[in-house]
């Protein structure tokens, strides 16, 4: 025993526990951390996710309504008429569109009946559909195109005249 009544430790560190005290605490904080990080990254993941969605649906809305729009300036002008008697009208308008939207490509589809005409485009991935409606007198042609630039021609070779959507 020492002089002051403690026993002193054959180790030299008499009884000393701060050393393993710091390596648990410091285990400890590295344990709490990556819960908590691994949460933020799970909560976030799902928002990011929506938010892409998102975006997509309104680019897509955006795009649709441009094409829509050169669809039925097409229609006018074929229903405008041609050159002069005797001669076919020649329509052709060309549609600058990205060919990606939120990241990914897309697709435009056109569906054309007589009572109903509409465009539909979808992108890969995230898979977000959305729809366009558009008023036309000149048939169209259905056809699946992918998202670009884009040509709007009056196909005079068919039987009857029709409008064409077609990637340039």
């Amino acid at each position: 025993m020492t002089g002051r009544g403690r026993r002193r430790d054959s180790s030299g560190f008499g009884g000393d526990t701060r050393s393993v005290s710091v390596t648990v605490n410091y285990a400890l904080n590295l344990v709490v951390a990556t819960m908590l990080i691994g949460g933020v990254l799970t909560a976030t993941g799902g928002m990011v996710q929506d938010r892409r969605e998102s975006a997509a649906r309104t680019e897509l809305s955006v795009l649709g309504e441009r094409i829509a729009g050169d669809l039925m300036a097409a229609d006018r002008l074929a229903q405008t008429g041609s050159a002069g008697p005797e001669t076919d009208p020649t329509v052709s308008i060309s549609t600058a569109v990205p060919e990606r939207v939120a990241g990914t490509r897309y697709d435009v589809r056109v569906n054309a009946t007589e009572s109903n005409a509409r465009l539909v485009l979808q992108s890969d991935t995230p898979e977000v559909t959305v729809e366009v409606g558009f008023h036309n007198d000149t048939a169209v042609r259905n056809a699946t195109v992918r998202g670009g630039d884009l040509r709007i021609v009056l196909n005079t070779d068919s039987d009857p005249d029709r409008l064409e959507v077609r990637s340039r």
